[in-house]
């Protein structure tokens, strides 16, 4: 828990930032005939929309896997955006007699170390996550019931950003996730989640 809200004052202190420097004022540059042009405005960012795929290992769990969703991204600034993605992925653990399906919603605050709008952005990351999880269990366990509950957790990461023309986006990140079960059926099991990420946006 101690984790989660760390990662939670994190992501909040970067949003201050974000928001301090949205309501900076700006003073555009005015050019006139004999003093030179007047300089350009620069191109206003973007939404994007997209899918995203990779892959993710539990810490306790048997083997990792692959994921995949979809992710939509706000910007706030040249340095700020927001991210909102969906996920669905599937771990096992005792030897494949407990299946743990898992919806992930995450909401994250992206400070970028380069403008956005250049070519490559490099940026960290810091966000929460509403978990909805779905348990099974098989074999030598198959006398425990099934059990659907919602976790919460913090996550974690850096990653980079890439522009593939004026419509379309590219970005590469990896994230640590603290999570922690909220049931009694998992509570031996470290659920702490190393993630690696592609994604592939329309800018519109």
């Amino acid at each position: 828990m101690n984790r989660c809200l760390m990662t939670m004052a994190f992501a909040a202190a970067m949003g201050s930032a974000a928001w301090a420097q949205e309501i900076t004022p700006h003073h555009p540059t005015i050019g006139f005939i004999d003093a030179g042009p007047v300089e350009a405005a620069p191109k206003p960012l973007s939404p994007e929309f997209g899918i995203r795929a990779g892959y993710f290992k539990v810490r306790d769990a048997d083997d990792g896997a692959w994921f995949g969703g979809v992710q939509v991204r706000v910007p706030l600034s040249e340095m700020f955006a927001v991210e909102g993605a969906i996920e669905l992925h599937t771990s096992e653990f005792e030897d494949g007699e407990i299946e743990v399906v898992q919806y992930p919603l995450q909401a994250s605050l992206l400070l970028f170390l380069l403008p956005q709008s250049g070519p490559i952005s490099p940026y960290v990351l810091g966000g929460v996550g509403w978990y909805y999880t779905i348990t099974d269990f098989s074999g030598s366990l198959s006398g425990v019931d099934g059990d659907t509950e919602h976790w919460f957790g913090g996550h974690l990461g850096a990653g980079a950003r890439a522009l593939l023309g004026r419509s379309l986006s590219a970005s590469a990140d990896v994230r640590y996730i603290f999570l922690e079960p909220d049931g009694h059926n998992l509570e031996d099991e470290n659920f702490d989640t190393f993630q690696i990420s592609l994604s592939l946006s329309f800018l519109f």
